[in-house]
């Protein structure tokens, strides 16, 4: 009877987990911190503070009063600290600085930061760390993805909050650098600290605390972009030869089965847009770019005479170009086809996406194309129109990730 009774219940085990999938979830006892280079290679830098600023350094720790203001250096190999006319002694390889009340602010290179500003000598640079709590982190990188937007906006606004705390929950969790997890530039998501008048910004933050978007129990690759164009990206197209399931083509509007009415992005300048050029001129921008791209010299490229879309991927991206050359031929795919074509002399004929077409007549040329950025995942233009249509930040995540699940994990 005994053996019957084990043999039920191990029976009852193997069907909860069959049904519920995994039964280990990622979840946080308490909110936690992000590690953000700011910046790399300081030689010298002023740091104050609204508060008390704690100072510690090599097991040691002290104060100064508020708008102190801290003189950090390296010089000749070496960090030091100092205020006024008083160094602080033997600090070695890190200090850090932080206010002494939740409320304060440390302020250098002309922002406030919240959490503790690190100064730390690695493979002998000193670099500048933001040890910062996570919702004062997408505090400071909301406005700066997607705008410091009004009222009306605010489901796009928590969608974004969403998605970037996603993305850096993902980046903390997988990171093996113990230093830092994250850049504050476009390598990861934009970081500028504490903004100023933000208060619609902070209250999506506040109401999506905690909520990350998950597939098969873990954060999700969330990837966004400015404008999709209409369709969104497929990952095959842009990064991976692997199917990403939540990273496929979405039509963004209303009706995704029949493309019917406008996208829900074509608010956005860069929903339709047209770059011309003269084949002379886009000719040369070619030569340059292939020769960064390839390594080669712009002798060795030759002279280019054609350039010919040959694929397109799921959502009709171009994911591959050949460009014919007196010296032969060459493919260039995938995301690597914007930097082709981008215009150093004329920034603003870059090649905004990769969904385009060309259109060739005598010595003109014209880019056709719909969308900025690489498409994939959540489209903020679309975002926002959806949330002016009264979508919540639910229906906008799940649009645009498809079969992924919200939780919330601290």
């Amino acid at each position: 009877m005994q053996n019957k009774h084990i043999l039920k219940i191990v029976v009852i085990i193997l069907i909860t987990i069959t049904f519920t999938g995994c039964i280990h979830r990622l979840r946080f006892k308490t909110e936690p911190s992000v590690r953000v280079l700011l910046y790399d290679g300081i030689k010298s830098m002023t740091l104050s503070s609204d508060d008390n600023i704690i100072v510690e350094a090599n097991g040691m720790k002290g104060e100064s009063p508020s708008y102190a203001v801290w003189q950090i250096e390296y010089k000749g190999g070496i960090l030091s600290a100092r205020i006024g006319s008083k160094y602080v002694k033997g600090i070695g390889d890190c200090v850090e600085f932080y206010s002494k009340h939740p409320w304060g602010t440390v302020y250098f290179g002309g922002r406030g930061y919240k959490g503790i500003i690190e100064f730390r000598v690695l493979s002998g640079k000193a670099v500048v760390i933001n040890n910062v709590p996570i919702e004062a982190y997408l505090k400071g990188v909301v406005p700066y993805e997607i705008g410091n937007l009004n009222i009306d906006k605010i489901e796009a606004i928590k969608a974004q909050a969403v998605a970037a705390r996603t993305y850096v929950i993902r980046k903390l969790t997988n990171s093996r650098n113990k230093y830092y997890y994250v850049y504050n530039d476009i390598r990861d998501q934009v970081y500028r600290g504490v903004m100023e008048n933000s208060n619609v910004v902070d209250m999506a933050c506040d109401a999506t605390r905690g909520i990350i978007l998950t597939y098969k129990n873990k954060p999700i690759d969330a990837k966004y972009s400015s404008c999709c164009g209409g369709v969104t990206a497929d990952a095959r197209e842009l990064w991976t030869d692997k199917k990403v399931p939540y990273l496929t083509p979405v039509i963004d509007a209303k009706s995704y089965l029949i493309f019917k009415g406008k996208p829900f992005c074509s608010n956005s300048r860069y929903s339709h847009w047209t770059i011309k050029y003269s084949k002379g001129e886009l000719f040369g921008i070619l030569k340059k770019n292939l020769s960064r791209l390839t390594g080669k010299s712009e002798d060795e490229i030759g002279n280019i005479k054609s350039i010919v879309i040959t694929k397109r991927g799921p959502s009709r991206r171009v994911i591959e170009v050949i460009v014919y050359t007196s010296a032969g031929e060459f493919s260039v795919e995938k995301n690597n086809i914007r930097m082709l074509l981008k215009n150093n002399s004329e920034p603003s004929k870059s090649l905004p996406s990769t969904l385009f077409t060309m259109e060739m007549g005598g010595d003109s040329i014209k880019i056709i194309g719909r969308g900025y950025g690489h498409g994939a995942g959540m489209c903020q233009y679309g975002a926002m129109g959806m949330a002016e249509k009264g979508y919540n930040y639910k229906d906008i995540l799940r649009h645009y990730y498809r079969g992924v699940h919200l939780e919330k994990i601290y």
